[in-house]
């Protein structure tokens, strides 16, 4: 292993900082039979309404993609957006109730932060989640108090998102900018002054996170802990996914070509990282 120190820590977010399946995922399907049970549709329809959603707009998780459902807006004609909203609040609260009671950082997270923090090493999170969603987890789970900047696609079609927690936290990247990206990665290390080969990415998807770190020259670290899905869960997701079926034909390709992609180090634990690598600040002399 690289004996060098690392002066600065580039993560990805879901799955890696805090379960995103688990608790995106019950939150999404409980939403869903709550409108189910509202409009007396049948449930099946609707995931396939919502999964058309999803797909025009390039994200499972599009921000009330409830009310462009084809099942809705037909069961409920001539409604306003609002009047809509309003009809299936129930549904709407019980999403954000589940997704509240599910989502928390993975056990060590916090602390290895406070950890890297002391050492003043700086932290960005680098995520193919959209400004709204990404952001409001930062800001819900605290990670704000930790991460310097957001780097996060714009939406494809804005809606709301959260204010950020201060103006320097975000860096909007393009729409159409998705990992394996390692030209955006160069541009993280760019921004903060730090060297490719003293910079660490971790990241729990090793097609696109490891593959994308390692054509870049950035040293990584496999969050393998990210994979270990509550069963029966991804197969929910994959139902409701917005991926055509150029996209699955697109991933297949793409895991071929990362097949030889091996990070420095596999962790079983996010606080794993303070065993497997010295990290070291380099702002001092910098400055």
């Amino acid at each position: 292993m690289d004996s060098r120190p690392v002066a600065l820590l580039v993560t990805d977010l879901d799955n890696t900082l805090y379960d995103w399946v688990g608790s995106f995922v019950p939150a999404f399907y409980a939403m869903a039979e709550e409108a189910a049970a509202i409009l007396d549709l049948d449930i099946e329809t609707l995931l396939d309404d919502l999964r058309a959603v999803h797909q025009r707009h390039g994200s499972s998780e599009h921000p009330f993609a409830l009310l462009e459902a084809a099942s809705v807006t037909a069961r409920l004609p001539g409604l306003s957006r609002d009047e809509r909203t309003k009809v299936l609040d129930a549904a709407f609260h019980r999403f954000n109730r589940v997704r509240k009671e599910r989502l928390a950082l993975y056990d060590g997270v916090t602390a290895t932060l406070e950890a890297l923090a002391e050492r003043d090493v700086p932290m960005v999170a680098y995520t193919d989640a959209r400004i709204p969603n990404s952001l409001y987890r930062v800001n819900r789970l605290g990670l704000d108090h930790f991460i310097e900047h957001l780097y996060a696609p714009a939406a494809r079609f804005p809606d709301r998102a959260d204010a950020p927690a201060r103006e320097t936290l975000l860096r909007v990247l393009p729409e159409g900018d998705k990992k394996p990206n390692p030209r955006t990665l160069l541009d993280i290390c760019r921004d903060l002054g730090v060297p490719p080969e003293q910079t660490l990415y971790i990241g729990d998807s090793l097609s696109r996170d490891i593959f994308m770190a390692a054509n870049a020259g950035v040293r990584s670290a496999w969050a393998r802990y990210g994979t270990e899905v509550e069963p029966g869960l991804w197969e929910k997701l994959v139902r409701v996914t917005h991926w055509t079926d150029t996209d699955v034909a697109d991933e297949a390709r793409l895991k071929a070509e990362a097949a030889d992609a091996r990070p420095e180090a596999t962790l079983d634990r996010f606080a794993d990282l303070l065993d497997r690598f010295d990290f070291e600040s380099q702002r001092a002399t910098q400055g």
